[in-house]
C-alpha cells in the first residue's frame, strides 16, 4: 500500500462525485497517510470510523482489509451524501449523519478510527471527547487516532493554513504525548506515537486498547 495505489483505488468511485469533494477525496492519500491507518486495522475487522467524511477510509478498508462491517458517521450532510459513491456493499457499508454533540454507539465494533477529527474539536472539549469514546467502546477494542502533531511548529502552522483555506475553520492541534496521557488516564493501553510527514504536514498515529 502506498499513496499512489490508494489514490488509484479511489479513482472510479470519485468519478461519481463532483467538484471539490471529488478532488479532495481522490487525492487525500497524498496528504493524509491512510496507508499507516490501514496497516493497523486487523483483517476481517468490524470497523467504525468517527468523522468519516465521504467514507474513503471505510471503502479502502473494506477492499484491502476484508472488513465484516464498515460503518461511520460525519457531521457534514454533503459528505454523507457523497459517501453513496462508495456503497458497493450496502449490507456492510453504511455512513450516517450525526450532529457534533451526538455520540455514536460503538458497541459491537472491534476497531474504531478517528482520522483528522480531533483538531476540529474545541480544545477544552477534546479530553472529555476522548474519554467518552473510550467508555463507549467494548473492552479489548482498539482505537486508532491519526492527527496533526502540534509540537512540529512549522508543519502545524501549514495545516492551520490548510484548514483555514479549505474548511474555513481555526483548528486546535495537540501534541501526541498529551493525547497519550489522556487515553492512559481513561485506563487504555496506548502505543508509542508514530510520526510521519507527508508533504509539509506532520502526522502522528496512536493505537489504544480499551480496558
Amino acid at each position: 500500500m502506498n499513496s499512489f495505489s490508494l489514490a488509484h483505488e479511489l479513482k472510479l468511485p470519485c468519478q461519481k462525485m463532483s467538484g471539490l469533494t471529488a478532488l479532495k477525496t481522490r487525492y487525500r492519500p497524498f496528504i493524509c497517510p491512510l496507508d499507516m491507518v490501514l496497516a493497523q486495522i486487523p483483517q476481517g475487522a468490524s470497523l467504525y470510523d468517527i468523522g468519516c467524511g465521504t467514507g474513503a477510509l471505510l471503502y479502502l478498508a473494506l477492499k484491502l482489509r476484508s472488513l465484516k462491517i464498515a460503518h461511520g458517521h460525519d457531521i457534514s450532510r454533503e459528505a454523507v451524501k457523497a459517501a453513496a459513491a462508495f456503497a458497493m456493499r450496502p449490507e456492510i457499508f453504511r455512513v450516517i449523519h450525526l450532529h457534533p454533540e451526538e455520540t455514536p454507539d460503538l458497541h459491537g465494533y472491534d476497531t474504531v478510527t478517528m482520522v483528522d477529527v480531533l483538531h476540529h474539536i474545541p480544545a477544552k472539549l477534546q479530553d472529555n471527547f476522548l474519554r467518552k469514546i473510550i467508555t463507549s467502546m467494548d473492552s479489548g477494542a482498539r482505537l486508532i487516532i491519526k492527527d496533526i502533531e502540534a509540537s512540529k511548529t512549522l508543519g502545524s502552522l501549514m495545516n492551520q493554513l490548510h484548514d483555514l483555506l479549505l474548511a474555513k475553520e481555526w483548528v486546535h492541534q495537540r501534541r501526541s504525548k498529551d493525547i497519550v496521557k489522556v487515553l492512559q488516564s481513561a485506563g487504555a493501553t496506548v502505543s508509542q506515537p508514530i510520526l510521519r510527514w507527508t508533504l509539509w504536514y506532520p502526522h502522528f498515529q496512536i493505537v489504544a486498547i480499551v480496558p
